[in-house]
């Protein structure tokens, strides 16, 4: 795979945790997660996940809830043959993340892309887990 093959914008299809160790699947930004992800063809990617559910905020105290529940990072990008996504994040919702390499393993088929994570020490489950996300490249539209 080359990094042109991902250019465009890609909708979320879904979302889960696996256990390494027991295979057992969680979903925890429910069913039906809204997000996308755009990579253009200078190398720069942004992604914007958020769970299922979401309800306008009332409180302070719900706006704070639903900022740790989303996902937000933007960097630059590169694939690494053969399916080794490899982002330099510059810009995060989370700050630990700003400057790490983001590692995520693609399978891209027709308009399909699973990114696979690797795996990723769950205090909250005591478990070693990985991620996986499913996209649909978003068809064209045109702006006149």
């Amino acid at each position: 795979m080359h990094a042109k093959d991902l250019v465009g914008i890609w909708i979320i299809e879904s979302f889960h945790m696996e256990d390494c160790a027991t295979g057992r699947r969680t979903q925890p930004w429910g069913e039906r997660p809204s997000g996308a992800v755009t990579f253009n063809p200078e190398g720069r990617m942004f992604a914007l996940i958020t769970p299922d559910g979401r309800s306008h905020p009332k409180t302070e105290a719900d706006e704070a809830v639903a900022f740790r529940s989303m996902l937000a990072y933007s960097g630059q990008y590169r694939v690494e043959p053969p399916n080794r996504l490899v982002t330099t994040v510059d810009i995060a919702w989370f700050e630990p993340w700003v400057g790490s390499e983001q590692v995520r393993y693609c399978n891209l088929s027709g308009d399909n892309l699973t990114l696979t994570s690797a795996p990723l020490n769950m205090p909250q489950q005591n478990a070693l887990m990985f991620a996986v996300v499913t996209w649909r490249r978003e068809v064209a539209s045109q702006c006149d």
